[in-house]
């Protein structure tokens, strides 16, 4: 028996409308299939849908499409060290939060990582339920770029240290012995030289001119690079520092030493703060704070004076920051006008 027409064109509609689905759905398939970004659909308890990961999920991880359902995602794809937080991260969402970036690893099947930056979200609901989206980048050529550019700066910042420290070694091994010599020798001749009144005029003035030429040098090799740092330690150069600056200077430092690099970048953080202090702060009395603690050793000059200080005009403060950055620590300055100013560095001990 013939349907009626108007049965038959419902028919012809219904299909049509499937086949349209149909389309919908494989170019849905191609975009995530194209896509560089690690897709991957779960269930609201964790679960991940079968054959419900994007080809990028699969490539990068290591599985075949038909291997990646079925289980939680926290159980296999994250390492269980990061299990707990991914979890909670999930589950967040699940429960209503706004989605929120990520940065963690992934498991590959063969039991190595990739660095990602993902987040999860909520997907319009199905009638088979719930569904949430895990997307993530692969980052680990950039983590791999970023940690060559941090050892990179690393090596010229010891390379540069190396170069002030023989620097400093040749000015106090030959051009201050020499000039010291010198002084001794124009001493002795003044000894000599009593009986003329002009000759002892004019070998005082030698005198006096050597011994600020050498004052003068020393203060040089002690600004390229601080024996005292060198050879004893932190402590001990900080307190020069302090004592050479022309206002009090509360020192708290109990440190042990640690590697050239750390106690170099810390020295100079105290120096150049405090040669900022004696020049523009207009302070009666300033602190300088060093300590160790969890790992970091953590520096602090505070001053004070007037504040306002501006971080940007001169390249004194910029060295400093790209000096301890260059040791991936940190580095603050707050200054308020009419608060003085601190000075704060944390530099790993590693």
């Amino acid at each position: 028996m013939a349907r009626p027409a108007a049965e038959e064109q419902e028919l012809d509609e219904l299909r049509g409308r499937v086949a349209e689905l149909e389309r919908e759905r494989e170019l849905l398939n191609a975009i995530a299939n194209t896509a560089p970004s690690l897709l991957c659909l779960i269930d609201p308890d964790g679960t991940v849908r079968p054959y419900a990961t994007n080809k990028a999920f699969e490539r990068t991880l290591g599985y075949a499409p038909e291997d990646t359902g079925g289980v939680r995602f926290w159980d296999r794809y994250v390492p269980p060290e990061e299990a707990a937080a991914v979890r909670t991260a999930i589950e967040d969402v699940v429960g209503g939060a706004d989605t929120q970036p990520h940065e963690g690893r992934w498991l590959r099947r063969d039991g190595t990582t990739v660095d990602v930056q993902w987040s999860c979200s909520g997907l319009p609901m199905i009638e088979s339920g719930p569904l949430f989206l895990l997307s993530a980048t692969d980052v680990t050529e950039r983590r791999r770029h970023e940690e060559e550019v941090r050892r990179s700066r690393a090596r010229i910042v010891a390379a540069a240290d190396e170069a002030r420290r023989r620097l400093e070694r040749n000015l106090h091994d030959g051009a201050q012995q020499r000039l010291v010599a010198v002084l001794l020798a124009l001493r002795l001749v003044r000894a000599r030289v009593k009986e003329v009144p002009t000759a002892v005029e004019s070998v005082d003035a030698a005198i006096a001119e050597l011994g600020e030429a050498v004052t003068e040098l020393r203060e040089l090799a002690r600004g390229i690079h601080p024996a005292a740092l060198t050879e004893r330690g932190l402590g001990p150069a900080v307190r020069g520092v302090a004592d050479r600056t022309p206002l009090p200077v509360e020192v708290e430092l109990d440190v042990d030493r640690h590697p050239e690099p750390v106690e170099a970048a810390a020295y100079f953080v105290v120096s150049e703060s405090l040669a900022n202090v004696a020049k523009y702060a207009r302070a009666s009395s300033a602190r300088v704070r060093i300590a160790d603690g969890s790992g970091r050793l953590v520096v602090e000059v505070q001053d004070d004076g007037v504040g306002g200080a501006d971080p940007t005009a001169g390249t004194g403060l910029r060295g400093l920051a790209d000096r301890v950055a260059a040791l991936d620590g940190t580095f603050a300055m707050q200054s308020p006008p009419g608060g003085g100013t601190r000075v704060r560095a944390e530099l790993p001990l590693r």
